[in-house]
């Protein structure tokens, strides 16, 4: 079935509320299909401001990804993904559909539109000793700040398993202009139901909706 994008927002962990979250521009996304948002801080000429059709070219080029990769636009004041940080997806309802949180916990709430609470966990490290300290999102899945986090596609998804992006595994890639640079933009490994992955080395966030057949 078609997912509506119309009236879903994201949020990072800083903003944590439906009331600040950022709307995508009018999008669908169909069974199996993988979209990459962009997300960074508000650019200033030259630079395109992250979540428009500009930045997304830009980071097309950039990593040499495929036109048949859809890339979300967004409008609203622009966020980033850093130290400790994380990725919440609300849905037309206004309410928390799905999220990464990649910090140190205990964590604070995040607040639907109807002004209730919904509590936030932070995911399992595919590593030990766990991490004690915020980090990039590279760094708490086990690696460095240039490399994104992925999901393992082994690990259940009501208790999803993340680790650094390392090229050839699960999909992820060095970028084109940036060796250490690592990550899987426009790839979802599966099995999956809505998986949501925050690629802060990147700079992505990426949604998928369920497919049960592999590839």
């Amino acid at each position: 079935m078609t997912l509506d994008l119309t009236g879903w927002r994201w949020a990072d962990y800083d903003a944590r509320n439906w009331a600040s979250a950022w709307s995508f521009d009018a999008a669908s996304l169909n069974p199996g299909e993988v979209a990459v948002v962009g997300v960074g801080n508000n650019s200033s000429p030259p630079n395109p401001l992250f979540g428009s059709a500009a930045a997304n070219t830009a980071f097309r080029t950039s990593w040499g990804l495929s036109p048949s990769v859809k890339m979300l636009t967004w409008t609203g004041g622009g966020a980033g993904l850093g130290s400790g940080d994380g990725v919440i997806l609300f849905n037309n309802a206004g309410n928390v559909a799905s999220s990464l949180i990649y910090r140190i916990a205990p964590l604070a709430s995040a607040t639907n539109q109807d002004l209730s609470t919904v509590a936030l966990s932070t995911f399992t490290k595919s590593f030990n000793p766990q991490p004690t300290t915020n980090g990039h999102a590279g760094v708490m899945g086990g690696g460095t700040g240039t490399e994104s986090l992925v999901w393992d596609p082994e690990s259940l998804v009501g208790s999803p398993t993340y680790r650094n992006a390392v090229t050839n595994q699960w999909g992820a890639f060095a970028n084109p202009n940036s060796a250490v640079t690592i990550g899987s933009p426009g790839v979802v490994p599966e099995p999956s139901t809505y998986a949501l992955l925050a690629l802060a080395g990147a700079g992505l966030a990426a949604y998928r909706p369920r497919r049960r057949a592999r590839r």
